[in-house]
């Protein structure tokens, strides 16, 4: 995943919060790609279901993927376009609105983005989008570079590092900040490259997303003017022993030519051989001081009068402790939210309610019909998991972790144990008509929880990610308790950058309840925190040698549904690797490529151009051409294709590969008899077709799929089949008698 940004909205903007583009509640790490005012586009529940708070929605485990209702980054270039006069309007006009007393606004600068005619270049505007690793660029969001604003902006707390990262970008054209993410670091990134030489015209802000094996510089862009971002925060594999030398003359060369490039680095991942010669252009950037972004962050969320709350004694500790970006986001959050001035119960909920989670996890009551410690300790862990679910369902997944501690849960283990309604009580956890929740009054709590367990028991991770997301894939379990599960990890996966919940849920969701990980992962897939982690694993998962099918399926799925709508080349790079793996014929990628090719037709043709470009096409090629050929939209787009003459080459030869295919054959003439039928009824234009199909079926190699013109009925040459054969037959004479001088 990669990181946050420090910022605070102006009136009228979506609420993004945490660090670029993070939730609203301050936590997780958030990769800045996109914008949105909520995290849950459901229907609200049912009255009697809902648990009114004055800090956040009303939703039971509201997950983080859910989009909201703001433009998403992935939108058409007009709407961006009209977004960027927005923000250019916005920076001629102080914002002003929630100034402190005595704090004059003064103006200040802002940042905007350019969006060029024909978008974003490649350093060779031919991606294969399969085959050749490449970068993607994406246009950095309007919030993220809001964030970068003078009035808005908060340097890094030791500013001798922060002037070296300003000298070495303007020195050199790269420089490396190395960080854990939630550290601000990326808003940092943006501050520099917007700061790092001045332009006639506004710069081109671009976030570069990776589509490669390993990290390779020969395949970052090379326009001139660009400001590029790169987040190296996780690699498929390390880089090859030149990487860093190859870096810096990158951003030697990129100088000359206005263009610069931050790249964003854990200090975990930038070891090895190839990062020394990276070391001279390396900053360990530091988070801002915790109190002046708190201070800031309240001033800009319209609460400067809560800012004297920030000198009480309780808050002593947090300052001295100097948290990072993220959690100073959060605590301005906290403080901003408060109905009262409590300063403890602000500091308690800031620092994860660790005293009553202590409290829930050791007992006081143990004996006869009392529940046992570990039983104890399980009905607290399923209830934040579930927070809102049933009763049942949240006694079941505490029952599915006891068994998988190995501990029976058979018949006479249940009776024998304390009751249901005892371990709940237990466990502290409240009722609410069907739906069980933990204490209401102390706001996330059950994703504090959760992020408890994860932080103290370490060593355990692999088992508790395997009982949560085989408490979501238990079919038993309703849909909507499914669901909130799905959205408790997901939450936590961000909150604690453990991406092997991820991993883990496309894993073993996609066979057991696959229609929940289509939808759960494509909300994730689109959502600005941690789209780029997800999409990138989709990609990954298609690299393995033998994908399981559950997982191909899966990965087809998303691609063709509302991906495919809002990040067509996206989808169609990852459906090209699922295609590779896929059969002769496959319904989900039949489907798939019929979605596409009613969203995005042009897309699928500029695909199609590279795919088939090859004399011998591959194996993902072809599967994707028969995948449109299967329905009728593709059959068309295909036909399309073919009207001029490279795109003629391209189908006759995709046709012809797939009949002198072994496995391929079959579905193929199973195909071609379906078009023959459609084309006898008017459906599709039978000239064009016995036109083409001719071209097919001239050559000899593919006299072994002349079977279906062995007809004995006297009036075939008059049927479609017919006129192709007498075609057929034609050129391939005039052929011969060509070659024969």
């Amino acid at each position: 995943m990669t990181d946050d940004t420090y910022f605070t909205r102006p009136p009228g903007e979506p609420h993004l919060d945490a660090n670029s583009g993070a939730r609203a509640d301050g936590s997780g790490d958030g990769s800045g790609e996109g914008s949105g005012e909520g995290r849950d586009s459901r229907p609200v529940p049912r009255e009697e279901e809902a648990t009114p708070s004055p800090r956040r929605s009303s939703w039971p485990g509201r997950p983080i993927w859910s989009l909201g209702g703001g433009r998403h980054p992935a939108d058409s270039t007009d709407e961006s376009e009209h977004e960027q006069g927005t923000a250019e309007a916005e920076a001629a006009v102080p914002h002003t609105a929630d100034a402190e007393p005595g704090h004059p606004v003064h103006p200040a600068k802002q940042f905007t983005q350019e969006v060029v005619p024909g978008g974003l270049g490649f350093q060779a505007d031919t991606q294969n989008f399969y085959g050749n690793d490449f970068v993607r660029p994406q246009p950095v969001p309007l919030t993220d570079l809001h964030a970068c604003a003078d009035d808005r902006f908060v340097a890094p707390r030791d500013s001798r590092r922060w002037t070296q990262a300003q000298e070495l970008l303007a020195q050199g054209g790269v420089v490396v900040l190395c960080a854990p993410p939630g550290n601000g670091r990326r808003t940092a990134a943006l501050r520099l490259l917007g700061t790092a030489a001045p332009l006639s015209v506004g710069p081109l802000f671009t976030d570069l997303e990776p589509e490669w094996s390993k990290p390779d510089v020969a395949k970052l862009p090379a326009a001139p003017g660009g400001r590029y971002l790169l987040d190296l925060s996780e690699m498929p594999e390390p880089p090859g022993p030149r990487f860093g030398e190859m870096l810096r003359g990158y951003g030697e060369t990129g100088k000359g030519a206005d263009r610069y490039l931050v790249v964003l680095a854990t200090p975990q991942s930038w070891q090895g051989q190839w990062a020394e010669a990276t070391r001279p252009f390396t900053v360990v950037l530091p988070s801002p001081d915790a109190k002046p972004l708190v201070t800031q962050e309240l001033r800009r969320r319209g609460a400067a009068h809560k800012v004297s709350w920030l000198e009480g004694t309780a808050y002593g500790d947090i300052w001295e402790s100097n948290p990072p970006a993220q959690d100073a986001r959060r605590l301005a959050r906290i403080v901003q939210e408060a109905t009262e001035h409590d300063d403890s119960a602000i500091v308690d909920e800031f620092r994860g309610w660790h005293h009553h989670i202590g409290d829930l996890l050791s007992p006081s009551k143990q004996g006869p019909g009392e529940p046992t410690l570990v039983a104890t300790r399980a009905m607290v862990w399923a209830g934040a998991l579930l927070n809102g679910g049933t009763k049942r369902s949240v006694v079941q997944a505490a029952d599915m972790l006891l068994q998988s501690l190995n501990l029976s849960r058979e018949p006479l283990d249940v009776l024998s144990d304390a009751t249901s309604s005892r371990r709940l009580e237990a466990a502290h956890l409240g009722s609410h008509g069907d739906r069980v929740f933990h204490d209401r009054n102390k706001h996330d709590l059950a994703p504090a929880v959760l992020r408890h367990l994860w932080e103290e028991f370490p060593t355990q991770r692999d088992l508790l990610r395997t009982w949560a997301v085989a408490v979501a894939a238990d079919q038993s379990l309703p849909e909507d308790d499914a669901r909130l599960v799905m959205g408790s990890l997901l939450n936590l996966a961000t909150d604690v950058h453990d991406n092997a919940i991820i991993d883990r849920v496309g894993r073993d969701l996609a066979g057991r309840r696959r229609s929940l990980a289509v939808e759960v992962l494509t909300h994730a897939a689109l959502d600005p925190e941690i789209g780029r982690y997800v999409r990138n694993r989709l990609y990954q998962w298609m690299t393995a040698a033998k994908p399981p099918a559950e997982l191909i399926a899966l990965v087809t799925e998303i691609c063709g549904g509302e991906l495919a709508v809002h990040q067509p080349g996206i989808a169609m790079t990852r459906l090209a690797r699922a295609a590779a793996h896929s059969a002769y014929p496959s319904q989900p990628m039949a489907e798939a490529f019929r979605k596409l090719s009613e969203v995005n037709p042009a897309e699928v043709a500029r695909a199609l151009r590279t795919w088939l470009g090859e004399q011998q096409p591959k194996r993902h090629a072809l599967v994707a051409f028969l995948a449109l050929a299967s329905s009728d939209v593709g059959a068309r787009l295909l036909l399309d294709t073919a009207s001029e003459h490279d795109g003629r080459v391209r189908f006759v030869r995709a046709w012809q590969s797939l009949l002198g295919d072994d496995d391929a054959r079959e579905a193929a003439d199973a195909e071609l008899t379906r078009w023959g039928v459609a084309a006898e009824k008017g459906d599709l234009p039978a000239d064009v077709l016995t036109d083409l199909l001719a071209d097919v079926y001239e050559p000899e190699v593919h006299r072994s799929s002349f079977k279906r013109f062995f007809a004995r009925d006297e009036e075939f040459q008059q049927t479609f089949w017919g006129r192709i054969l007498e075609q057929a037959i034609i050129r391939n004479h005039e052929r011969r008698k060509a070659a024969a001088g």
